[in-house]
């Protein structure tokens, strides 16, 4: 008799549940569009837009699905409802703990490989720092928040490595033919910082800038400072001091 009573309690919470999932969706178990549904949606509004469809599913607000789409190199998230009748983007954050959660899902979608990595530790011609933690940083010797961050880095040496990688932006006059003559001169760090530029335009150092500029651009990054952590996640631009050693784990 108890079992039984048991058991149709059980049938009636699960009941309850469902029921309630039906008018109040729960994260994780809502219906969204399909992919093919919002693709024809936003070649709609946006008919000059060339875009893949990476996937769509329930996002972590409740009746609110997300969706990721590649526009060049990089994947960017959208949210709709769950009948795909409307369609928004802009930052979905967790109040509870402050976290960015479009963000995140967007530097997850957009991380690098462990393929990537070792490419990128080839590509570097010069590092500061002894510390077990690696860091890369992407830069330009004309881009002053390059400095700032570059200046912030170097109080952690202790405790971490940066290695540089080689950005010169197309509007920085003479950047890349100052990076190409740091790498052919060996000037390393002092000549970086130095401003320091010559006429050698050395086979090898076009090599390994031509070659950083072709691997950055493919993977989506196109400005400086750009910080790639080891885990292969970047962040670009210069993020407050905090949160930056948060997420290298510093003391």
């Amino acid at each position: 008799m108890l079992q039984r009573k048991k058991n149709a309690l059980y049938l009636i919470v699960v009941g309850l549940l469902l029921a309630w999932g039906m008018i109040f969706p729960i994260p994780g178990l809502a219906d969204c569009p399909s992919g093919e549904k919002l693709q024809k949606g936003i070649k709609k509004v946006f008919p000059k837009l060339q875009f893949e469809m990476i996937k769509t599913g329930p996002s972590e607000m409740a009746g609110i699905c997300q969706t990721q789409i590649k526009v060049g190199n990089q994947t960017y998230v959208l949210y709709s409802d769950q009948r795909g009748d409307y369609l928004f983007s802009g930052n979905l954050f967790e109040l509870k703990s402050g976290r960015n959660l479009t963000m995140e899902t967007q530097q997850a979608a957009n991380r690098l490989s462990p393929e990537d990595m070792h490419t990128l530790e080839t590509l570097s011609p010069f590092a500061i720092g002894n510390g077990k933690k690696v860091l890369y940083l992407v830069t330009d010797p004309q881009c002053p928040y390059c400095k700032q961050a570059e200046t912030l880095l170097k109080k952690w040496t202790a405790d971490l490595t940066v290695r540089f990688i080689m950005l010169p932006l197309d509007i920085h006059k003479g950047a890349k033919e100052q990076c190409i003559s740091i790498i052919c001169d060996n000037k390393g760090i002092e000549g970086f910082d130095a401003a320091y530029q010559s006429n050698n335009q050395c086979p090898e150092g076009i090599k390994k800038v031509d070659s950083s500029i072709a691997f950055l651009q493919k993977k989506g990054i196109s400005s400086t400072p750009t910080f790639i952590f080891s885990d292969g996640i970047y962040i670009s631009g210069l993020p407050p001091e905090e949160e930056l050693r948060k997420k290298l784990a510093l003391p």
